[in-house]
């Protein structure tokens, strides 16, 4: 099972995704499907199976541990064989449909078990996967049979089958069991006898479902299991047709299964990729803007500097000083929002410690700001509050979870604004929280399927309703709860409950020392790939100490071999060689050098770097950062170094 830990840990990079609430969902869906689950690493030679589920091991006649490792052909007849590495290379993208098949295993005590499998491709942490389900389909078989031999046993059959099973004359129903009865969405009684199989599908695939009847019963062609629309039901069934005989004339019988379910899950799964590659690309674009960021406020500081040295008259000086305010509040708020990215994507994986609710609170309306401000107003007055046990990202997801789907509950064009409140509490040993909207509210029928993972009551395309079942397992791993309360056309409140944390010293951001008194004047080394970044420090920093800069690790060890320097301020992520390669480099070439390092960090949390760093003594000073900052980390470096 070394492989499917591999696998989950591809999952994990879901920023809105609990990776073992969607594979939970995905397994228990299967099993009571009755599905077996595959998953197979294609990019290797020859590609071999890393996970199958119990049930896969069921129909194929073996264990899982014989089955892992093992290249999927084996368990095939040998004439079936073929179609494995024919199905591997087909075409995948975005546009691709996933392949089906008709199978048959080969059991080790010789007995053959007809199959339909379906697959598709996905790309992730581990390399190339295919994916895919599979099913017994020996009773369908049995029906056929049953069918050329005796049609009233067909019926004796069918009529109790867990499959829908159709027979159409010339695309008329001339014949339908319950269970298809139910797929179409009839009402209890109504008669479908007669009536054009097209009628109950979506309009293009009554057309291609019309266009295959046509070419069946008059050429004999074969199609594949297919998938279709249904009207009435907004159902998705996979139905295989063959040609058959009945009541004397040619006749077609089809099968169908709902896989209204899988459709969805395969969605989800390319949906849960794509939101991986979106937490990827806002950790990378958080790195990105800090680097400008960084020079743009160390130079915004320096010029403040050079006026207050100019003879300028006041009003001129205070108005200077007015413009640079502006600029300091802009880079202020861009360093926000970009903190806000960074902590959304990191890992969650850190053992919950203290805190500080008002912050998280504060950092979740910041991202939902945009979209709240125009259609509500905001109630909420922050108070001091007691750290609670928790992981500061989880927390925020929760929160902006909740607050998006309040946004989302508000109709347009109320007669009275739109309110949004957030209420906070502390009593005893828990805090809190409370998001009350005045939206729609949910109807008490619903109320109880709220926390289902994949219930979700907006249309298509605008939720994947996992946000309250991810919300609701992340609580209650901190030892929280979370309630709901709603009425329809009123509104709803959503109750966050945490413990606070055990130990009662608050919880305070950390400030780095801007001063430290008789600190001597220190030979400094900046090394930032950024020129601007080193140009800039090298401004602000030559008043106080005497500063070095290098663009690159190799270039900072040639200064380091020649100068031996205080203290030397390292960025984390460089090409060619990183932070950490320049810090275990130093320790080989000057021991003890390594602890003079100060990391300077452009926010990439999640990055297999930053982990590296994480056992590290070394201070770390994040971008953007102001001069004070700098000095203080640089004294503290200093101090802790020698």
């Amino acid at each position: 099972m070394v492989e499917m830990s591999a696998l989950e840990s591809t999952l994990v990079h879901l920023p809105s995704l609990d990776s073992a609430t969607l594979w939970g969902a995905i397994e228990s869906a299967a099993a009571e499907a009755r599905f077996g689950i595959f998953i197979v690493k294609i990019d290797v030679q020859p590609p071999h199976i890393v996970y199958v589920n119990e049930r896969a091991a069921e129909i194929v006649g073996r264990s899982r541990d014989e089955m892992i490792g093992q290249e999927p052909s084996i368990f095939l007849r040998p004439q079936d064989r073929p179609m494995v590495p024919a199905s591997i290379a087909r075409p995948t993208g975005a546009g691709a449909p996933p392949t089906s098949h008709e199978l048959v295993i080969q059991r080790p005590d010789g007995q053959q078990i007809p199959i339909s499998l379906a697959s598709t491709r996905m790309q992730t942490a581990i390399g190339m996967l295919s994916f895919g389900y599979f099913r017994d389909v020996s009773r369908e078989r049995d029906a056929v049979e049953a069918l050329r031999s005796s049609e009233a046993r067909f019926r004796l059959l069918v009529e109790a089958a867990p499959d829908g099973v159709v027979i159409l004359r010339r695309g008329d129903i001339a014949f339908i069991n319950p269970r298809a009865t139910q797929m179409l969405g009839l009402e209890k009684g109504e008669d479908p006898i007669g009536r054009s199989i097209a009628s109950f599908l979506m309009p293009a695939d009554a057309a291609l479902a019309t266009q295959r009847i046509t070419a069946m019963l008059r050429d004999g062609v074969e199609f594949p299991p297919s998938e279709y629309s249904l009207r009435e039901s907004a159902r998705v069934v996979e139905i295989k047709s063959i040609v058959c005989e009945w009541e004397g004339g040619p006749g077609v019988l089809a099968f169908a299964r709902d896989v209204t379910e899988r459709r969805a899950i395969q969605r989800r799964l390319v949906e849960s990729d794509r939101l991986a590659a979106l937490g990827t690309l806002a950790a990378g674009v958080a790195h990105e803007i800090n680097n400008p960021l960084t020079y743009a406020r160390l130079s915004a500081q320096r010029i403040e500097r050079i006026i207050d040295t100019l003879d300028v008259p006041t009003a001129a000086l205070a108005t200077l000083h007015g413009h640079l305010g502006d600029i300091n509040h802009a880079i202020s708020r861009i360093a926000s929002i970009t903190q806000s990215l960074r902590t959304f994507v990191s890992r969650d994986d850190d053992a919950p410690g203290p805190v500080d609710m008002s912050m998280v609170l504060a950092r979740s309306l910041k991202m939902v700001d945009n979209e709240l401000r125009h259609v509500a107003r905001l109630v909420y007055t922050p108070a001091s509050l007691p750290p609670v046990t928790g992981n500061a990202s989880r927390l925020e997801q929760v929160f902006v979870n909740v607050l998006i789907n309040a946004i989302k509950a508000l109709p347009p064009n109320p007669p009275t604004p739109h309110e949004i409140r957030v209420a906070v509490e502390h009593s005893g040993a828990r805090v809190t929280i409370a998001i009350t909207d005045t939206g729609i509210g949910i109807p008490p029928a619903l109320l109880s399927r709220i926390f289902d993972p994949f219930f979700t009551t907006r249309d298509v395309g605008h939720g994947m309703g996992l946000g309250l079942s991810v919300s609701k397992t992340i609580i209650e791993k901190l030892g929280g709860e979370i309630a709901v309360e709603s009425t329809e056309n009123v509104g709803t409140t959503v109750r966050v409950h945490l413990p606070t944390h055990r130990a009662s010293s608050p919880v305070v951001a950390a400030a780095v020392a801007t001063a430290v008194p008789n600190l001597p004047r220190l030979r400094v080394l900046v090394v930032d790939d950024e020129p601007m970044i080193c140009a800039s420090l090298e401004r602000m920093l030559r008043k106080e100490h005497d500063v070095s800069v290098a663009a690159s690790g190799p270039e900072a060890l040639g200064a380091v071999a020649t100068t031996p320097f205080d203290v030397i301020l390292c960025d984390v992520m460089m090409p060619g060689m990183n932070g950490d390669e320049v810090f275990h480099t130093l320790a080989n070439r000057h021991p003890g050098f390594e602890r003079r390092i100060v990391f300077m960090s452009g926010g990439t949390i999640g990055s297999d770097v930053l982990r590296l760093l994480d056992g590290l003594p070394n201070e770390r000073i994040a971008k953007p950062f102001t001069v004070d900052q700098v000095l203080g980390v640089i004294a503290q470096a200093y101090g802790g170094s020698k």
